[in-house]
């Protein structure tokens, strides 16, 4: 058998995800690239390093590279500590400026991993590095997958790193022995990549106005936003590759060569209406696409100078305690207790399932207080590995880890000064790190990891959790100390399925989805009253998203639903469809009520939701005593 069928048995395997078999598909053109240029399998490793004086030049052009990679980095080293892993960065030609961590423990494959070595697949046939290079996109490389069997014991996966307009600048990579833990490495190198990449780009880019945006409105601030740069005119002078993403832009060339994009070419608005309505400093706003895709937007203005990120999570909230307050006796009541304890220094702990609004109703809290005009800072303790949430809380000062020249980089501790720091899914706050929060909470200072000196901080703690956190402190695993701490005033949001202003969170939602006048049939509400709503008020407002999208203007119907939220109710659309007037007949009364709440005590507007005419709806209200 060749060696290159072994590859492709190799790489061809059943049942594979897309991402496994993009990375297996690369790495077969990958070797049909080194057998078409004959690469030497046989070749030494360590032969292909450039001199001293071509590394010291290629450390020079790639000044700015090292300096907004290095955090990262120290980073990334810090959470793969155990596995003797070793973090490379590299110019764009696979020659390594920098490592980091220990490394491989074989002497003659880790003096090929030292600075200067080339691993384009020219000089080292199909590898992370030159392979991500050549692919432009991250990929791994397990042993046998590497076309010279010198590097067999290799474990290996790498991401390309983008400037401003695809420039592809550099490769991140994380290589290690093959019999060492790397479970999750690709996607930690990717987080990694992605913040190097923002870093650049913030500090090249150029221009007068920013639009930071994307679909979903939390994710504006964080490292998925797209940001769009525009010169004083309206023309676009630079996307980073999120942007570019969802406008539907090629991710392998710089589409703004040689052609002057305009913002009326990308969104349906004027410039001159977006510069009047973007006036307010980090507010949120929809913004639809020439294509007709909405997104969430926020305007950021610098004069004459590149346009930087603003502290991620400073947006308003999309409503307010006031919105939110739509007549659930529980809801109201948590609301009540949160504006008598507002301001005066009493940290809140916020409770409820998953998807029962604890982010939003956070964000309320905050924008309802007299630091609504600091930031509101984000932290959520279950999406982050265990060292990210040390840096992320924490962060670390300029000469704390070897080989940090730069200032070091401000923990979300610190970002919140001022403001609000929200602690989302705290139950699930590593133990070693209960302790130092404890501590912060005390003395009302943060030390950055490395530094000897503490910084006085001042922010209102709002946490929330899905968890019962008396069990977690009876268990062991969540600090009593810091459980009194965080309980000032314990709020518990109710779950949907619990809550009583069904019809008013509906209207609320379509209003936030710009779509107040959309009308429901009386099926559709019959069926919302009695569904269980797992995933809650986040449930819900995903459903009705997407039939909005689907209805296009008309009256949602069954027909609109997805079908595994139907069978959540162990009942499939056909047989709804089958037998409506039972259900209608079953449940009337109580669909009449929340259509009159709907359109509030509109009559015309519910006789034509519920397909009725004026006079037998009149009728059935005398009957309710709603007439």
């Amino acid at each position: 058998m060749s060696k290159f069928s072994t590859a492709s048995s190799q790489t061809s395997l059943p049942a594979m995800r897309d991402d496994q078999l993009a990375i297996a598909e690369a790495i077969e053109r990958s070797w049909r690239r080194c057998m078409v240029k004959g690469v030497d399998e046989q070749a030494p490793a360590h032969d292909q390093i450039i001199t001293a004086q071509e590394l010291t030049q290629r450390l020079e052009k790639n000044r700015l590279l090292l300096t907004h990679a290095e955090p990262e980095m120290l980073t990334l080293s810090g959470q793969i500590a155990h596995t003797r892993s070793l973090v490379i960065l590299t110019d764009n030609d696979g020659v390594i400026l920098r490592t980091m961590g220990e490394g491989v423990e074989q002497g003659d494959i880790r003096a090929s991993l030292l600075p200067g070595a080339s691993w384009s697949e020219e000089h080292r046939g199909t590898n992370a590095i030159g392979t991500a290079l050549v692919e432009r996109a991250p990929i791994s490389v397990q042993g046998a997958e590497h076309f010279m069997a010198y590097h067999h014991s290799l474990s290996c996966s790498a991401v390309p790193i983008f400037a401003a307009n695809n420039q592809l600048v550099a490769t991140l990579d994380v290589s290690n022995d093959l019999n060492q833990p790397q479970q999750h490495t690709l996607a930690l190198v990717k987080m990694a990549a992605q913040m190097v990449e923002n870093r650049l780009f913030h500090a090249t880019a150029q221009g007068d106005i920013g639009v930071h945006f994307h679909a979903r409105a939390e994710f504006i601030g964080t490292l998925w936003e797209g940001l769009a740069l525009f010169g004083s005119d309206g023309q676009l002078l630079a996307i980073n590759r999120s942007g570019q993403f969802q406008f539907g832009l090629p991710l392998d060339e710089d589409v703004l060569a040689n052609r002057r994009v305009l913002f009326e070419d990308v969104f349906d608005e004027s410039w001159s209406a977006f510069k009047h309505r973007s006036q307010g400093s980090d507010v949120l706003f929809p913004l639809q696409l020439r294509n007709g895709a909405r997104l969430f937007a926020r305007a950021s203005v610098k004069n004459n100078a590149p346009v930087r990120p603003s502290v991620p999570q400073t947006r308003e909230s999309a409503a307010s305690l006031e919105m939110l307050d739509t007549g659930d006796p529980q809801l109201k009541q948590a609301i009540t207790q949160v504006r008598q304890v507002l301001n005066r220094d009493i940290p809140m702990l916020v409770l409820g399932d998953t998807g029962a609004g604890k982010e939003l109703f956070s964000r309320a809290i905050h924008d309802a207080s007299n630091r609504r005009h600091q930031p509101f800072i984000a932290v959520n303790c279950a999406a982050l590995p265990e060292g990210l949430i040390e840096a992320e809380l924490f962060g670390y000062e300029e000469g704390a880890y070897t080989g940090a020249k730069r200032k070091g980089n401000h923990g979300k501790i610190q970002q919140a000064d001022g403001g609000t720091l929200f602690l989302d899914e705290i139950g699930d706050m590593p133990l070693s790190l209960q302790a130092r929060l404890l501590r912060v909470l005390q003395e009302r200072c943060v030390t950055p990891l490395g530094a000897s000196k503490s910084i006085p901080v001042n922010f209102m703690l709002i946490s929330a959790t899905n968890q019962k956190l008396k069990d977690k402190v009876a268990a062991g695993t969540f600090r009593s100390d810091l459980y009194y701490r965080i309980n000032g005033l314990a709020v518990q949001l109710p779950s949907l399925s619990q809550r009583q202003d069904l019809s008013r969170l509906i209207s609320l939602i379509l209003q936030v989805e710009q779509s107040p006048h959309t009308e429901i049939s009386a099926e559709v509400m019959a069926l919302f009253t009695r569904h269980p709503w797992p995933g809650n008020v986040r449930q819900l407002h995903n459903v009705l998203r997407t039939a909005i999208a689907l209805a296009d203007g008309a009256v949602i119907s069954l027909s609109h639903l997805t079908q595994d939220f139907l069978e959540e109710l162990e009942v499939t659309s056909s047989e709804l469809l089958a037998r409506p007037a039972l259900t209608l007949k079953a449940q009337s009364d109580e669909v009449i009520r929340l259509a009159m709440q709907q359109h509030t005590g509109n009559v015309s507007a519910v006789a034509r939701q519920l397909g009725m005419s004026r006079n037998t709806l009149y009728r059935r209200l005398k009957t309710l005593d709603l007439a």
